[in-house]
């Protein structure tokens, strides 16, 4: 049982954390466009910006995930946390695949999801090794 709570509680913290990012990206976007308007040299960065912000948020994010996973877990956390990089990285990735087929990005962000969720499993077991 505690395996499932803490697959949940890491899954649930990047899903409602993600979908928070998401909403500030959108409001960050919009003024930009705004702003872009006026500055045509921001046009050329635009499709940049989503890339150099967003992916070093969305790994602190799921890093934080495995991490949550793994102090719940308290046991087998890299397994735990790489299971909840797997399932949110999954979700966020299979609906899309209806509509186009997975990119070199989709699988970027994939491997980086998994890797960055895992890392925060290990983290804690490392931090959690370090007390005792």
């Amino acid at each position: 049982m505690r395996s499932i709570k803490a697959i949940f509680a890491g899954s649930l913290f990047i899903v409602v954390v993600v979908l928070l990012m998401q909403l500030a990206y959108i409001f960050i976007a919009v003024g930009y466009n705004a702003l872009a308007k006026d500055f045509p040299l921001l046009h050329d960065i635009a499709g940049s910006f989503r890339y150099l912000i967003g992916i070093p948020v969305f790994t602190l994010i799921m890093f934080m995930g495995g991490y949550i996973t793994a102090d719940f877990a308290r046991e087998k956390v890299v397994v735990h946390s790489f299971l909840v990089g797997l399932i949110t990285a999954s979700a966020m990735i299979i609906p899309t695949l209806e509509n186009s087929d997975l990119t070199a990005t989709g699988i970027v962000v994939t491997v980086l999801a998994l890797a960055s969720s895992s890392a925060g499993g290990w983290h804690w077991q490392k931090k959690d090794k370090g007390l005792n």
